[in-house]
């Protein structure tokens, strides 16, 4: 496995060689933006560091393995996005190691016409205090094949807060009603419900990348 030593900085994953092994310190950001592969991941988080991964895919048949192991006193915040048109399957893993960690995941999915495979797993050892772990995902499924989601959750102390939610349903139905009302066509509607929940857990920049790439969808 390729290891990579990042520290304080803004970087593209597509520079580095995959699979990889990656060792994080300082305040660094790093973007998966429909890279089109599948991403096996080892991230080692250092103490005191804060880590902002950015995950979005779109169209292709895609497995992606991402463990993350966090030091005391650090933070990371992963957001990941995606649209499937293809089988997509995900496997999340977060283990804190330390006091004063969060670890923050956020999923937003549109599951049109695949079949998506979702797992994450929060670990907390023993040694751990002060520190809290969050899971949440929520797809938008339209597709007659398996969505499946598993949130984990394991947790071997008491002094950490560990949080969990999935939900699985389809296009917001006021939202749509109040586009449509406005002169928007139906499917066009569902398009901007679709793509404004996708993107809102990415930042600006990341926004006009990912409406660049959805162009013509």
């Amino acid at each position: 496995m390729n290891k990579i030593s990042l520290s304080s900085g803004y970087f593209d994953l597509d520079r580095y060689t995959n699979p990889a092994k990656l060792e994080i310190a300082g305040k660094t950001t790093l973007n998966a933006i429909n890279m089109c592969t599948d991403l096996v991941l080892d991230i080692h988080i250092q103490e005191g560091a804060l880590l902002v991964l950015n995950l979005f895919d779109y169209n292709e048949i895609t497995k992606h393995k991402i463990r993350i192991t966090s030091e005391k006193n650090s933070k990371v915040e992963f957001n990941i996005s995606f649209i499937a048109m293809n089988d997509y399957s995900l496997d999340i893993e977060t283990t804190i190691n330390g006091d004063n960690i969060l670890n923050d995941v956020k999923i937003r999915g549109i599951n049109e016409t695949a079949a998506v495979n979702i797992t994450l797993n929060g670990i907390a050892l023993k040694n751990c205090k002060e520190s809290v772990i969050n899971e949440y995902a929520k797809i938008i499924n339209t597709s007659d094949k398996e969505t499946s989601l598993v949130p984990n959750l394991v947790v071997n102390t008491n002094e950490v807060i560990a949080n969990h939610g999935i939900s699985i349903g389809g296009v917001n139905e006021e939202e749509l009603f109040y586009l449509m009302c406005k002169g928007i066509s139906k499917a066009n509607a569902i398009k901007l419900i679709e793509e404004g929940f996708i993107l809102s857990i990415m930042d600006n920049e990341l926004k006009e990348r990912i409406k660049n790439i959805l162009l013509g969808r």
